[in-house]
């Protein structure tokens, strides 16, 4: 399969490392806008061709376009896509705004486009052993949950004023960390509806940054999980999701710099009154533990077509479009 990676900074430290390992991918294009600056700093493979306008990938015999760039750009490509028909893997936000994001990805659906979203959780396998517990009522009937993730913005803490700090470009808590959290709370428990919610705001070095979100969420079987996730200024992001169950609770969680590294699963049953730890045990010896799922994630992308990511991500952007 040949390959088209479009980005620079995620997509050289995320997906090109991976693509170097797994043979059934062929890099032949890497496109960047500063592609003057970073093809002298980096390992790419032999023959590979380097382009700075992306619109020009679709004149080459390319079979997959992976993108990590902004949501602006990734929405112009997505769209842009749809008449050449390629596959594609992207990252969320889908666009800048829910309803661009609902048009593509019925779109996508529509045309057959064989399409993934790069939910990095999702892949993670105590996030599957998580899903697996509740699926088999391991513990019994699901009770509540509550969800604590606080993280260090690299951008605010250096006052950098970027995509990544301004929402409406498809930044800011509600699209780059609730996102993740919206869309494995609809993976763990069924699509979910926002009951409340309360926003608190900063004024960074004239950079106005909702800081800090709390909301709650429902599902179809009226299980509610409270949600919280906040900016700090220095420390490692903690990163928590207690389930409480009719027969025991979970607690899956780290302390890390690392958004995907040392997660540890605790599972207490009250009927052995015993507690369980289970960590991680696949490991790819990347620095950067995204690229672990991303190798998941492309793994499974060359077997048959599954729409239903992209569904997950779009109901967490359905609820993110309410926290106004």
């Amino acid at each position: 399969m040949n390959v088209a990676l479009v980005g620079s900074n995620f997509a050289l430290r995320g997906y090109l490392p991976v693509l170097k390992k797994i043979k059934e991918y062929n890099l032949k294009i890497i496109s960047s806008r500063s592609i003057e600056k970073i093809k002298n700093n980096i390992n790419y493979p032999k023959n590979i061709i380097f382009e700075k306008n992306w619109k020009n990938i679709f004149k080459k015999q390319i079979d997959l376009i992976i993108l990590a760039v902004p949501p602006k750009t990734q929405q112009e490509i997505l769209i842009y896509n749809l008449k050449f028909r390629k596959k594609i893997i992207f990252e969320k936000p889908i666009s800048i705004n829910y309803l661009k994001s609902r048009n593509i990805v019925n779109l996508l659906i529509e045309k057959k486009i064989k399409s993934e979203i790069n939910l990095t959780y999702l892949n993670h396998d105590l996030f599957k052993k998580v899903k697996d517990i509740i699926d088999k009522k391991k513990l019994g009937k699901l009770i509540n949950y509550d969800i604590k993730w606080s993280f260090i913005s690299y951008d605010l803490n250096k006052k950098i004023r970027s995509w990544k700090t301004n929402e409406k470009l498809g930044g800011g808590i509600k699209n780059i960390f609730l996102t993740h959290v919206f869309s494995y709370c609809n993976y763990f428990f069924g699509i979910n509806k926002l009951l409340d919610f309360n926003i608190k705001t900063k004024n960074f070095k004239n950079i106005i940054y909702k800081n800090y979100i709390s909301c709650t969420l429902i599902n179809s079987k009226f299980i509610k999980g409270k949600i919280t996730v906040f900016t700090k200024d220095k420390g490692y992001q903690n990163h928590s999701i207690k389930i409480n169950f009719s027969n025991g609770s979970l607690l899956l969680s780290t302390n890390s710099k690392d958004w995907t590294k040392n997660f540890i699963l605790k599972l207490y049953n009250k009927k052995t009154a015993k507690t369980k730890l289970i960590t991680s045990k696949k490991r790819y010896n990347y620095s950067d533990g995204r690229c672990n799922q991303i190798y998941i994630m492309l793994k499974n992308f060359l077997k048959k077509p599954n729409f239903n990511n992209l569904k997950i991500c779009l109901e967490a952007e359905k609820i993110n479009n309410k926290l106004k």
